[in-house]
């Protein structure tokens, strides 16, 4: 069954894909020529939100200011480039269908006032007949809307106004307007820092005294009493000695010696966007006295 919206809900809408995640503001709203229902929303994505895409609505659900599209982000960031100011062709609406796959997707919402032109509607071509006071069924719509009748029918030039929503002029008065930036940001991972750590081998000297024993002859004269009583013969005799020296025994053991951890600080900088804005500028011709 199908829901009641105005097209004033999705130009006032931040676009979301299937998955939840955030795309940007809804540019213009695209009107189908036939059945005077939405077609195609353009909205923003990217850093800034300085990149546009055209997106069917078919299977979409808008709830309050957000406006859910049935595609994943990556697919609306690959869609072909059109030019989003004017009317849409019959070739670039056929190949928008087959980069979405629409055929596979259900539509359920029906707006009301799709027939009133307004800032931010432009016009897109269509298969099939319905007035724009009229309720148009979803399985009609999903019929009519098929890549096969795309072609089929379709005025050539319909011009994309704005997408702001502007006041309407009495017929003695025009309204001017202008294009303002909006700049908004968003968090990325630009890259990751790991600590690593490796084995190297150094060469460590150090010195170390160390004691040996050494053997030395002394000779000592005998006195006459020792010589007294000395009751030995010639012959072959034998001494020995023992020495003793101390030797360098070396042993290594592990020890922490420092600790090392990673800390984010934030910085700061300033980035300078410009972009191309559009403003209107009055021009009067058989004025006396202009202002």
């Amino acid at each position: 069954m199908a829901t009641n919206h105005e097209i004033r809900e999705l130009l006032e809408a931040t676009a979301y894909d299937v998955n939840g995640d955030k795309l940007g503001k809804v540019n213009e709203v695209y009107i189908n020529d036939a059945s005077g229902q939405p077609d195609f929303v353009e909205v923003n994505h990217g850093l800034f939100g300085m990149n546009s895409s055209l997106v069917p609505l078919r299977g979409h659900d808008i709830d309050g200011d957000q406006l859910k599209l049935a595609f994943e982000k990556d697919r609306i960031k690959d869609a072909p480039n059109v030019d989003a100011d004017a009317h849409l062709s019959d070739d670039e609406q056929a190949q928008l269908y087959r980069h979405y796959g629409v055929e596979a997707v259900e539509d359920h919402a029906f707006y009301g006032d799709a027939g009133v032109a307004g800032a931010g509607v432009a016009g897109v071509a269509g298969a099939g007949v319905a007035d724009a006071d009229e309720t148009v069924e979803v399985d009609h719509v999903a019929e009519t809307a098929q890549v096969d009748h795309v072609a089929e029918t379709a005025p050539k030039h319909a011009a994309a106004a704005p997408a702001a929503e502007a006041p309407a002029a009495e017929a003695d008065e025009l309204i001017l307007s202008e294009e303002r930036l909006n700049v908004s940001k968003e968090r990325q991972a630009t890259g990751e820092v790991k600590l690593r750590k490796h084995v190297v081998t150094d060469t460590e000297t150090i010195e170390v005294p160390v004691q040996r024993e050494e053997v030395t002859v002394e000779r000592t004269p005998i006195s006459a009493e020792e010589a007294a009583n000395y009751n030995g013969t010639i012959g072959e005799e034998e001494a020995s000695v023992i020495v003793h020296e101390e030797r360098v025994v070396v042993s290594k053991e592990t020890v922490p010696v420092e600790k090392v951890s990673l800390n984010k600080t934030t910085v700061e900088d300033t980035h300078t966007v410009s972009e191309e804005v559009a403003k209107e500028r009055l021009e009067a011709d058989g004025l006396a006295n202009e202002r």
